[in-house]
């Protein structure tokens, strides 16, 4: 069984996927699978300038077209 705590903490996950710039058709295919998912947010990534991205993220935006990106 889960405590109410920790049903709480589970309860405010929130997770953000973020697509790379030229995969719009995966942005919309995630877009429209997570549509009714209010803990989901999926977002394209529009940075032309991904040195701001942090190595690993970049690195998967490269060679998955995408992360997901779990929030508190």
């Amino acid at each position: 069984m889960t405590s109410p705590e920790k049903q709480s903490i589970q309860d405010t996950k929130r997770w953000l996927i973020v697509v790379a710039r030229g995969q719009v058709e995966l942005y919309t295919h995630l877009l429209q699978a997570f549509s009714r998912d209010r803990k989901v947010r999926v977002i394209l990534d529009r940075r032309k300038d991904d040195s701001r991205n942090p190595p690993q993220i970049a690195h998967r935006l490269r060679t998955h077209g995408a992360v997901i990106i779990r929030q508190v």
